[in-house]
């Protein structure tokens, strides 16, 4: 069968599955296959945005992450066309699983040190050469000796789920690492004239900077430093100034620092997922982006919400990042969606659309555990991580 004729019947598959959500879109399904002291036999009924629901798809998503080989060897990638999702999807995968991690571990306290224990897994990981070695053909060792050269992609989810970590817990274990990646991370940003870091060194993809920067005011606010102040405002005046769509008001996925020039416009999964970081450094500016998606990415289908990937009348060319679209929706988008929604304080969207999620993905317990069958692992891990966002407080942020 042809790439096209592969990627048209996913496309029809996913179109069906979305159509079919939209008549279930409730957060409840019918019981477990297999009662346990989690899922007890006398409960007909469990709700998917519940912390027990939530608890089982940590379960499920710790056991296969700890599955992770990292003995073997890194994954090559040129960052454009080869082994994109082989060598970048462990690292979103394992921080993502961080996230969920510290937010559960406040929101469920009975089982803290499960969750603490799987962060300290997510870190290590991060640092190994099968995870981490893809970056060191374009900037040397990450976690070598000395302070290593900034890998913003990396460098920036490994110090938000260390600060996370430390926030959590107390630990201090990773200190040094922590401040090594900080030094290295603030002097990348000091040393380019519009604070903004290559993603890889002839590639720049504006939100790979957000994770940082958001790390970055952790890391003050931990130490008493000053690191972020100054780099997070000119990287925000730089994107204001060069980076804004004139049609939207959105910021631009992809560009080029040297001319000042966007390549590629906002798209739904880099609006998405930068929003789980912008607002940590920059509050006023992300609540404007997120008014400017609602206007011009979220939308319905027969009732059932999602996000666009592209502003509607722009040619929409789906990608490894995007996945197949439906209708212009895109699942990635969508499903990161569930944490921006989530994040600047939209609950009941980001609810709907972990509901949706949770149908599309045809959720299936085994035991305590719980995964979505057509829903691969890191995109389970974020959406869990939105999740997880739900479970707290509303006036309780996440660490």
């Amino acid at each position: 069968m042809t790439t096209h004729a592969t990627y048209c019947l996913k496309s029809i598959l996913a179109a069906l599955i979305w159509i079919g959500a939209a008549c279930f879109t409730s957060a409840e399904l019918l019981a477990p296959r297999t009662p346990t002291p989690t899922n007890a036999a006398a409960r007909a009924r469990v709700d998917l945005l519940s912390l027990e629901a939530c608890r089982a798809e940590f379960r499920w998503l710790d056991a296969h992450w700890r599955k992770l080989d990292l003995s073997a060897a890194p994954v090559h990638t040129d960052g454009w066309t080869t082994n994109i999702a082989e060598a970048e999807w462990p690292v979103m995968g394992l921080s993502y699983h961080g996230y969920g991690a510290a937010n559960l571990a406040k929101a469920d306290p009975a089982f803290r040190d499960e969750y603490l224990a799987a962060m300290r897994n997510v870190l290590e990981a991060l640092q190994s050469p099968r995870v981490a070695g893809f970056m060191r053909p374009h900037f040397g060792d990450p976690f070598g000796s000395g302070d290593p050269q900034p890998a913003v992609f990396l460098h920036g989810h490994y110090l938000n789920v260390a600060m996370r970590y430390r926030s959590a817990s107390g630990d201090n274990q990773f200190d040094r690492q922590i401040h090594r990646v900080a030094r290295s991370l603030v002097r990348g940003f000091s040393q380019t004239d519009q604070a903004i870091l290559s993603s890889y060194p002839d590639m720049w993809w504006l939100t790979d900077n957000f994770p940082a920067l958001s790390a970055l005011v952790a890391y003050d606010r931990a130490f008493d430093a000053q690191s972020a102040q100054t780099v997070a405002a000119r990287h925000l005046a730089s994107v204001r100034q060069y980076y804004l769509d004139p049609a939207t008001g959105m910021f631009c996925t992809y560009v080029y620092p040297a001319e000042h020039r966007p390549l590629q416009g906002p798209r739904g999964i880099s609006q998405m997922y930068g929003l789980h970081f912008l607002r940590d450094f920059a509050p006023e500016f992300a609540a404007q982006q997120y008014t400017l998606a609602r206007r011009h990415l979220f939308t319905r289908v027969l009732g059932v919400p999602g996000v666009r990937e592209f502003p509607e009348g722009i040619l929409a060319t789906p990608d490894v990042d995007s996945g197949p679209l439906v209708f212009g929706m895109g699942p990635s988008a969508s499903g990161f969606a569930v944490a921006a929604s989530a994040t600047m304080g939209d609950r009941e969207l980001a609810a709907e659309l972990a509901r949706a999620a949770g149908v599309v993905g045809l959720p299936v317990f085994v035991d305590d555990k719980l995964r979505y069958v057509l829903m691969p692992a890191v995109g389970q891990t974020v959406i869990l991580y939105g999740k997880s966002l739900l479970l707290l407080k509303p006036a309780e942020p996440s660490p």
